[in-house]
């Protein structure tokens, strides 16, 4: 209580002496005694002014992620190998198989895709380039393939030669759809030693063009697989119903395996005034031989 009353006497002490007009000689109203401890008083009574306290920023936490290394898959960017599947044989002599030695008579055991007319021809030829024997079949099957089973007669030059049997199937035109020949030893007497062959695959397999397209222009790509005796040329001819060879070149092999077959392509030039049907005939042929050995073909319609 003490201290109040004295913080109020140092209040009033200091109001009256700021007051206007009077000197500064005004009367103490606190005793002497007094004022030492009425201005500590005073200061305690103060307010202190005392520093907010410091604030500690937080400071932000790094977590460090451990590097994951992601293993590298291997892609395999290659395209699998294409496996071509090579059709049967249009014209499959299965009896006698190449190099076999015969002896007149001899059987035939021939499968076929008849041409026009369900006809069928099977020819054999001597070394000297004579027709020793030729007959048409005609087949009554309704079957794909027909079958000429039959024993035939023959007569050499000599005591043996060679000779090639020639089978092959025509279309309502006279054109060649498909050939198929086999190399023989003819024997004017003895045994016969027969080869049989497994394989029926056919020999030439024409990739393009396709069956029955039509192609504008002047120029026909034709392109497959053969294989062949040998790495000759194959010889390409656009036939044309009425016998005219609107076009022909040789094609090539752009790689050769013996007993494989390989790629052939090449660019036959024609030219036709109006839309013409065109036999387009593929055929492996021998400079010693008069016939061809083997013959693919398909049909298209030329335009110009």
């Amino acid at each position: 209580m003490l201290r109040n009353l004295l913080l109020v006497f140092a209040v009033l002490l200091i109001l009256s002496a700021c007051q206007v007009g009077g000197p500064s000689s005004l009367p103490t109203l606190i005793p002497k005694e007094y004022l030492p401890t009425v201005i500590a008083l005073t200061a305690e009574a103060l307010p202190t002014l005392t520093p907010p306290p410091t604030q500690e920023v937080p400071q932000p936490t790094l977590t460090f992620t451990p590097t994951v290394e992601i293993p590298t898959l291997a892609v395999e960017t290659s395209l699998p190998d294409v496996v071509i599947q090579i059709p049967e044989a249009a014209i499959q002599i299965v009896r006698p198989g190449p190099l076999s030695k015969i002896v007149s008579p001899t059987l035939l055991s021939i499968y076929v895709i008849p041409g026009a007319e369900r006809r069928a021809t099977a020819e054999l030829w001597g070394e000297d380039g004579r027709l020793i024997y030729r007959q048409i079949f005609t087949f009554i099957t309704v079957n794909k393939h027909a079958q000429i089973y039959k024993e035939i007669g023959f007569e050499t030059a000599g005591v043996a030669e060679t000779g090639r049997l020639v089978v092959r199937s025509l279309d309502e035109y006279g054109r060649v759809i498909a050939l198929s020949s086999v190399p023989l030893m003819l024997m004017a007497s003895g045994e016969e030693d027969i080869f049989f062959i497994n394989d029926v695959m056919t020999p030439i397999l024409i990739q393009y063009p396709l069956e029955n397209v039509l192609v504008q222009g002047n120029s026909l790509s034709v392109s497959g697989l053969a294989r062949t005796g040998n790495d000759e040329p194959l010889l390409v001819e656009l036939i044309a119903a009425d016998g005219r060879v609107l076009g022909s070149r040789l094609a090539g092999f752009s790689s050769f395996e013996a007993g494989a077959h390989n790629p052939f392509s090449v660019d036959v030039p024609f030219g036709v005034d109006a839309p013409t049907w065109t036999r387009v005939t593929v055929s492996e042929r021998s400079g010693d031989e008069i016939s061809p050995l083997n013959i693919s073909s398909l049909e298209v319609l030329l335009s110009p």
